[in-house]
């Protein structure tokens, strides 16, 4: 972990100093979770109320960072989109005030600094050999915020190390002094002479009043395991407020109105922290639902409308009441008489179409014509109102069902019944997206959500984990990434997609990739005349004493074969006795120098002990001759003096001395998915951790099988395709691999 320390360029007593906001939250505050925010709003223009959107704009960065949820890229955009639309309403609002806003969000959390800015705004980081400017050129200040085009957000990401300095300002620094004067400054800055440093700028600038901050990272002294801070319950993500809810469609967010949010103080020109306020979460935009009666109101309006309209139509197109038609003449022959019927043979007459309908005949078609269409519209229009309201009526019924369920689950958790809770919680949130699929989203059914997911949250004591935006490794599409072993600064991961063992190394703080050296072995190989079949597991051997000099990594493939490797010998073939009685071993781990294979088919474990060469002596038998054991669909084994086995139906098996031990993991925490993998804790009073891919989560256990908490990402979709676990109790860290990356978080306590 490293501590921050700061020097400001400007004095208390100006009130330009504001234009920085330096939020450190204490270690046993709530805050801390999220690390320390620092914040540089350069305002342009004159208004009557300047300093007012000043602190406005700081509110908004500083709430929109503790309280929204999200990966830190996506707060960070999200906090100066909030801005943005907040200025711009006070320019729109009042005619006399046009102001623009350069904006530089910086947060840093668990070792990591990520940068975000739009407009002006000038950051310098000076890390071992190297000084980087964000953003990376002044084109990026050609668009402030404020304005009627949204802004263009530029992210920046660093690894924190030990002696890094960061310079935070206003973009008139690049006019008033030259960045190699700037920039061969800060590169010499040290946590002692930092406000020296801020003497000489102050100088070289001849003292002119711009607004600018000097930070300097020091890596804090403490044991091998670094400290982890305790996350409070029931504020998995976010800071005093209920996590976002994920299971209703997305909502379109206003700013507050400035009125309306209480201020909050700018940091001092010091290094001492910043108390975190609080503030009020902005409220959000409803969307309305007209009523059946209102729709109803309105369909009858309509065929008023219609019907005198007809009525006009007709007044035209139909005669008066009691009018009579004209009276046409007669016609009358002229020509030549006829000779008598009987004298001329009898003749069919051509056909002729009748005559085109005249007068009221006509107009009476006409208007039938008009009439049927809109009758039928009208029709329509009543049957939909009637499903409509009975729509509207069976999502109000679900709605109240699932607010019946909440108060039954509520008062379970007063009686300590937490099955009971869960269950009545999974059944409310059902019954409310049932509600929202059929009439849409509502203030009831919204806040009902809101609680729900907070209860279920609590319950559940779920935890997130917040530098999960910096992986070690991004996999390719084609891989299929099954398990991760590290020891110390070597990751060997197992890919059964291309069927292959990559191998990558670490820098010390397990915090970058400083190598990656491709497969050391993979299907086809040929090592010492064996040829590598296909990949099945891999496991650690330390070193022992007598056997075997060095550290390996130990691979298994279908073909019952054991291949070690390391950087020094490459891949070697591990001798066997008795290899041609192995059936289908699926799985391999080691324990005090000792091999164990799980031999599905005949539903044993081997146990070789180090003999020889290789193990050279017949392999026990572990399980006792009475014990049962099932070792189909097993999916991974562990080992701490007793041996444990995670099967694919989500069950944990405990074996001692080659008996089983009555276990069972508490059910309340939902094992309904898939389990992948486990990482378990050497020491008796150890944790185990469970991933649950199917729904991106890791459960955590003790070894009594009692529930102690989930860690989920911050991030919805980090954890999606949760594969492999490790745990490195030396260091602390808990790997996590996923279909896409491999991630090293501090191990949560």
């Amino acid at each position: 972990m490293f501590d921050s320390f700061l020097a400001f360029f400007l004095d208390d007593d100006d009130s330009r100093s504001r234009g920085i906001r330096a939020v450190e939250p204490e270690p046993e505050e709530a805050q801390a979770q999220r690390g320390n925010f620092y914040a540089l709003v350069e305002l342009m223009g004159e208004s009557p109320v300047r300093s007012q959107a000043l602190d406005d704009i700081q509110s908004i960065l500083q709430q929109t960072y503790y309280t929204a949820g999200g990966s830190l890229s996506t707060i960070l955009e999200q906090a100066i989109q909030n801005a943005h639309t907040s200025l711009a309403a006070l320019n729109k609002r009042s005619p006399a005030t046009d102001l623009r806003a350069g904006i530089l969000c910086v947060a840093v959390v668990q070792n990591h600094l990520m940068m975000a800015s739009a407009g002006p705004g000038l950051a310098l980081l000076a890390t071992a050999g190297r000084l980087d400017q964000f953003p990376p050129d002044p084109s990026y200040f050609a668009n402030p915020i404020g304005g009627a085009n949204p802004p263009t957000i530029a992210i920046y990401r660093h690894q924190v190390q030990d002696g890094d300095v960061f310079f935070l300002g206003e973009s008139d620094w690049i006019l008033i002094t030259n960045v190699k004067t700037l920039g061969g400054a800060i590169v010499n800055t040290t946590r002692l002479n930092r406000f020296d440093v801020v003497d000489y700028l102050r100088q070289q600038s001849n003292h002119t009043q711009i607004p600018g901050m000097l930070m300097v990272f020091h890596q804090r002294p403490g044991p091998a395991t670094p400290p982890v801070q305790t996350l409070p319950r029931g504020l998995p993500t976010s800071v005093s407020a209920p996590p976002p809810v994920h299971s209703l469609p997305p909502e379109d967010e206003y700013t507050q109105p400035a009125a309306q949010r209480p201020p909050v103080q700018a940091a001092a020109a010091t290094s001492r922290p910043v108390a975190l306020k609080r503030t009020v979460v902005a409220p959000k935009n409803s969307q309305e639902r007209i009523s059946p009666k209102v729709i109803g109101q309105r369909l009858a309006e309509a065929a008023a409308r219609t019907g005198g309209w007809l009525k006009g139509v007709a007044a035209k197109m139909l005669p008066e009441a009691g009018s009579q038609p004209p009276t046409e003449n007669p016609p009358t022959w002229v020509g030549s008489v006829p000779e008598p019927e009987a004298a001329i043979p009898h003749r069919v007459p051509p056909f002729t179409p009748p005559s085109p309908t005249r007068g009221s005949r006509a107009r009476l078609f006409i208007l039938l014509a008009v009439l049927i269409p809109l009758l039928a519209f009208a029709t329509v229009g009543i049957l939909n109102l009637r499903e409509g309201a009975a729509t509207q009526a069976e999502g109000v019924k679900l709605v109240d069902q699932a607010e019946a369920q909440l108060a039954k689950a509520e008062q379970a958790l007063t009686l300590g019944d937490k099955a009971a809770a869960r269950s009545a919680l999974n059944d409310a949130q059902r019954y409310l997206n049932e509600a929202v699929a059929l009439i849409g989203i509502s203030d009831r059914s919204r806040e009902l959500s809101q609680r729900i997911r907070t209860e279920l949250q609590k319950l559940m004591n779920v935890r997130s984990l917040y530098s999960l935006d910096f992986p070690l490794v991004e996999f390719s599409p084609d891989t299929s990434p099954h398990r991760v072993i590290v020891f110390d600064q070597e990751v060997y991961v197992l890919d059964i997609g291309r069927q292959m063992v990559e191998h990558f190394r670490t820098d010390p703080g397990r915090a970058v990739v400083e190598e990656r050296s491709g497969p050391v072995l993979q299907e086809g190989d040929v090592v010492e005349g064996v040829t590598v079949g296909r990949l099945v597991d891999i496991a650690w051997q330390p070193r022992i004493p007598g056997f075997a000099d060095k550290a390996s990594l130990l691979i298994l493939d279908r073909n019952n074969n054991v291949f070690r490797y390391n950087r020094v010998d490459e891949a070697t073939v591990v001798r066997l006795a008795d290899a041609a009685q192995l059936q289908s071993i699926a799985q391999l781990e080691t324990y005090n120098g000792r091999l164990y294979l799980a031999d599905e088919q005949r539903n044993q474990i081997l146990r070789y002990s180090p003999a020889g060469l290789g193990y050279d002596e017949p392999p026990d038998l572990w399980f006792d001759p009475q014990v049962q054991a099932n070792l189909a669909g097993m999916v991974a084994l562990a080992i701490d003096s007793d041996i444990w086995l995670l099967m694919e139906n989500g069950t944990l098996l405990r074996y001692s001395q080659g008996r089983q031990l009555p276990f069972s993991l508490d059910t309340s925490a939902g094992l309904t998915g898939r389990l992948s993998d486990m990482a378990l804790s050497g020491a008796p009073e150890g944790r185990i951790y469970l991933a649950d891919g199917s729904q991106d989560r890791i459960l955590v256990f003790d070894k009594l099988g009692n529930y102690i908490e989930q860690l989920q990402a911050a991030e919805s979709n980090a954890l999606q395709g949760l594969r492999g676990l490790y745990l490195d109790e030396v260091s602390g860290t808990l790997f996590i691999l996923t279909q896409t990356s491999l991630y090293a978080h501090p191990l949560p306590n």
